[in-house]
């Protein structure tokens, strides 16, 4: 693969992306034989299983507008439920091959052979990503990637191109196709649907290139918001970011920072998260997160100053976050973000050092394997005799009506009237979920 950016020129070799594709497979293959070993649905997976056992997409846009998420369980649940786990390593590889190929680009560096090998391994959030039938996060990746991908590519190579036809605006059409899919992954990928394709528009006004192939296509997203609202308007109980609720839109600007600081550290740090769930433990992730932090923003200022040209990128995906400063920080909304910091990292901070790459993506992946054998030693264990603070799906809070074994259950129906006579609308039940094997 040859990416070209006006004179500087990259050549990320095949082999390297297919070592970091393989590499990343069997890493979360790992994860995905202990979730099917040791997994179970949990009441907080209803949400996601019920409008499946019903065959009813209405019932899924009552809490959430994620109509993609509701069309991929309910085909793995037509054949065998645990596909899921397929379509998660498949959006969670392409996410990080796209997120570095996207920093080769901003940041006109190639990413070193052992990067790229470690690089599909480095994540500690992969766990949690890829344990939950929310494929809707791993799809929203793949998108973001892809769409952020095609805004670089559309962002270097517009002062060279034609100022008409397919092959000057395919990019860009690429990017408001993608950023139209956004909007019916998850909520927390909504202000990525909107930025994208409104940068990209004041790009190409400033340049005076608004062909007509791209104004065709920027009514995608257009259409597409507009139809996330009506179906937000339409379902009343579908989650708004407003009132008294944990998805509530933050006013307090500590809060702000606190939730920045917190998104960047979760994919930066190499620790378990989990290990917030600990006392004592808790301080020292905190310790080691916020040096992580000052490590990656010291090296984002470095390089803003010798690049100032890189600013706007890092402004764009900055604004794409805004969902999770403004409302909401969490381990599985920053996996997002996670390959594009940890392509920063591995770049940067430690590219030189062959042997301390390998053994910070070591460490990151291990983070993630220590995830999951804790979450799946229950929410009754005691790491060290400390005690188990709430938190996360490692805590009593997420582990209580356990429904079906992950890995033994081929399908999921429902009970029937029976099961749903005493419920409100809208309101789900563990009960009616029937597992299949």
């Amino acid at each position: 693969m040859s990416i070209v950016a006006h004179s500087t020129e990259i050549r990320t070799g095949r082999r390297e992306i297919l070592g970091c594709a393989l590499v990343g497979s069997l890493g979360i293959l790992i994860l995905n034989a202990l979730t099917l070993r040791y997994g179970v649905y949990y009441s907080d997976n209803i949400l996601v299983l019920h409008p499946v056992a019903v065959h009813s997409l209405t019932e899924s846009l009552r809490i959430f507008v994620r109509p993609l998420e509701y069309l991929i369980v309910l085909a793995a649940n037509n054949v065998y439920l645990p596909l899921w786990l397929g379509v998660s390593l498949l959006c969670t590889v392409g996410a990080t091959i796209l997120s570095a190929l996207v920093c080769e680009l901003v940041f006109e560096r190639q990413l070193p052979k052992a990067g790229w090998w470690v690089l599909g391994l480095a994540n500690p959030l992969l766990f949690y990503l890829v344990s939950q039938p929310i494929v809707s996060q791993a799809l929203s990746n793949l998108l973001f990637a892809g769409a952020m991908f095609a805004f670089i590519s559309e962002l270097r190579r517009l002062p060279g191109r034609p100022s008409r036809g397919w092959r000057a605006d395919r990019a860009s059409a690429f990017l408001n196709l993608m950023a139209a899919a956004l909007f019916f992954t998850k909520e927390t990928a909504v202000a990525a649907a909107i930025v994208l394709p409104a940068a990209t528009a004041l790009i190409r006004l400033k340049a005076r290139r608004l062909s007509p192939i791209f104004l065709f296509s920027l009514l995608l997203p257009i259409a597409a918001g507009a139809c996330w609202m009506l179906l937000k308007l339409a379902f009343s109980t579908s989650q708004f970011v407003t009132g008294d609720t944990r998805y509530s839109l933050r006013l307090n600007p500590l809060t702000w920072g606190q939730n920045f600081i917190t998104t960047l550290a979760f994919p930066v740090t190499p620790l378990p998260s989990s290990f917030i769930g600990f006392d004592l433990l808790r301080q020292l992730w905190v310790v080691v997160a916020l040096g992580s932090v000052i490590l990656f923003i010291l090296i984002l200022l470095r390089e803003s100053l010798r690049q100032p040209k890189i600013v706007l990128p890092l402004l764009v995906v900055a604004a794409c976050c805004a969902p999770m400063i403004l409302v909401r920080a969490s381990e599985l909304y920053s996996s997002m973000i996670t390959p594009f910091a940890v392509s920063i990292m591995l770049l940067f901070g430690i590219s030189k050092m062959r042997w301390l790459s390998l053994a910070y993506g070591l460490l990151l992946y291990a983070a993630s394997l220590a995830n999951g054998i804790i979450c799946y030693l229950g929410a009754d264990f005691n790491l060290l005799g400390l005690q188990h603070l709430p938190y996360s799906v490692y805590g009593k809070e997420y582990q209580y009506d356990p429904t079906c074994p992950i890995g033994t259950t081929a399908h999921v129906a429902w009970e029937g009237a029976a099961a749903a006579s005493d419920l409100l609308p809208g309101e789900q039940s563990v009960e009616g979920v029937t597992c299949i094997r």
